[in-house]
């Protein structure tokens, strides 16, 4: 079940069928190859191959479905007694049943929380990103090397995890009796949270067209550190609020992505046209995440 709420049944599921894989492919090659070291070795290579292979969907995601054929097989070959692959399934089976019945029907996922979290995440990360590029801004600086490229592996990676509870949280209101009730809100929080793709990719882009020109050529003008930051600081009030989101906050952040939105034509001269456009962007995308009108300028 492990110390995460994402997706536990998943993993249940890996675990159980690699150790029954890896029994069967143990088993069958000591009888051709016996138990030595070299034996062993090809065993171990074989277990691994096999896994990869023949992991399917959610499976063989990750390694832990591979890691317990291998283990399980090298199981099976060093102890190498009989009916130890045997002992070994039924304990797999019997484990697995159990962490299924705590995972689905005594303690299953609470799916609404979960992605608050998970969205909660991904808003700090942008707020990150945007602060920082209204930093860089204002100090008429160039980001540091790698920068941007961290600051885009990070929301990618929060992007992930949100992908991640989402399945979780589709999962949870399925087979949980203790959700059924929450079916009808938490398709209305992923179908919201639909709109967080876009947002990413928008922000991102941000601020990467403010700290740099094309081909790595000069930042935008200092102007749009104001209204970048103005977004930056939206996005933190929001990841940093438990939802559901108030009515004042939401009403605070229209006003920003829409006085952010306003000075797309006035300050946006030549090659910070785009600025202004991904600007408006991101303005638009927050206000499609939290339900409020944006009007583009």
């Amino acid at each position: 079940m492990s110390t995460t709420r994402v997706r536990p049944t998943a993993r249940i599921v890996q675990l159980v069928v690699g150790v029954l894989l890896g029994i069967a492919i143990g088993e069958a090659l000591k009888a051709a190859l016996g138990t030595s070291a070299a034996a062993l070795g090809v065993i171990v290579f074989a277990a691994f191959a096999i896994a990869v292979m023949s992991g399917i969907g959610f499976v063989g995601e990750g390694m832990l479905f591979a890691n317990q054929t291998a283990a399980s097989a090298i199981l099976v070959v060093t102890l190498n007694q009989r009916g130890a692959g045997g002992d070994r399934a039924v304990d797999a089976l019997v484990g697995g049943g159990v962490a299924l019945l705590l995972a689905v029907l005594v303690f299953p996922t609470e799916p609404v929380s979960l992605l608050a979290e998970a969205e909660r995440r991904v808003l700090v990360s942008l707020a990150g990103t945007l602060r920082g590029a209204a930093g860089f801004l204002a100090a008429d600086a160039n980001p540091m090397p790698g920068w941007l490229h961290a600051r885009r592996s990070d929301a990618q990676r929060q992007l992930a995890l949100l992908d991640s509870s989402r399945v979780t949280a589709r999962t949870s209101v399925r087979i949980a009796p203790l959700r059924w009730r929450l079916r009808s809100v938490v398709a209305s929080e992923i179908s919201r949270l639909n709109e967080i793709d876009g947002l990413v990719d928008s922000a991102v882009g941000l601020a990467r067209a403010a700290t740099s020109g094309p081909n790595g050529g000069d930042a935008a003008p200092a102007v749009f550190e104001h209204w970048i930051g103005l977004l930056g600081d939206a996005l933190c009030r929001l990841g940093t609020t438990k939802p559901p989101w108030p009515s004042q906050l939401l009403r605070e952040v229209r006003a920003a992505t829409d006085r952010a939105a306003s000075r797309v034509g006035n300050e946006a001269p030549d090659r910070a046209l785009a600025v202004g456009a991904l600007l408006d962007a991101t303005a638009a995308d927050i206000a499609a995440l939290t339900g409020i009108a944006h009007d583009p300028p």
